[in-house]
């Protein structure tokens, strides 16, 4: 592919200058090495581009009909590549975001600063405590904790969390305050459930400790 790329290109270029010396000058080529690319090209499409002479060259007429098509592909190229020069420059586009549904705590404080940054980003969010397939499911971004088992993906420590033991002020007037890591066996402990395995978060505070 790229060598049909430079092949069009000492073709275009030559077309336009008349000159193989004057399209090598412009694409920093030889003129042998525009005359062999473009050899090259006639030889794949079994036709004469151009009329050669020992003064000048000139286009044949099937020369000039692939002018006109190659000249707009090369434009629609650099308009392609210009394009996503620009992007990386200015962000822009959907941004699909999956984070636990307790994320939007963490993250919606911030929005509204990222958007007055970034104004072509659409951020669509995704609030669920499922294990994610940040390919399959078309995902941008996916914050979560632990770690990464996808070798395919890569991570950025965002922060860092704790658990904390409490207790509402009204049970520990009924049931009494705990003062050590045994004293939860006689309590009423929840035990948040994951969704996707069915499995039931374990305390991190034995129930035997001191």
């Amino acid at each position: 592919m790229a060598d049909k790329l430079i092949e069009l290109r000492a073709f275009v270029c030559a077309a336009e200058t008349l000159s193989f010396v004057a399209a090598g000058r412009s694409l920093g080529m030889s003129a042998s090495a525009i005359g062999k690319n473009i050899a090259k090209l006639e030889e794949q499409l079994g036709t004469r581009l151009l009329n050669r002479s020992t003064r000048r060259i000139s286009l044949t007429a099937e020369g000039a009909l692939f002018y006109d098509r190659c000249r707009r592909v090369l434009e629609d190229l650099e308009d392609a590549e210009a394009m996503v020069l620009r992007s990386r420059e200015e962000p822009r586009g959907r941004l699909r975001v999956s984070l636990p549904t307790v994320g939007y705590r963490l993250l919606f404080p911030f929005v509204s600063d990222f958007l007055k940054l970034y104004s072509e980003i659409e951020l669509d969010f995704a609030f669920t405590d499922l294990l994610t397939d940040v390919i399959e499911e078309g995902f941008d971004v996916v914050i979560r904790s632990g770690d990464l088992d996808d070798s395919r993906l890569m991570s950025r420590r965002l922060g860092s969390f704790r658990f904390v033991i409490c207790a509402s002020p009204d049970y520990l007037r009924e049931r009494g305050t705990p003062k050590k890591p045994r004293d939860l066996s006689a309590h009423s402990c929840l035990r948040f459930r994951h969704e996707g395995s069915g499995k039931l978060q374990e305390w991190s505070a034995s129930a035997d400790g001191n």
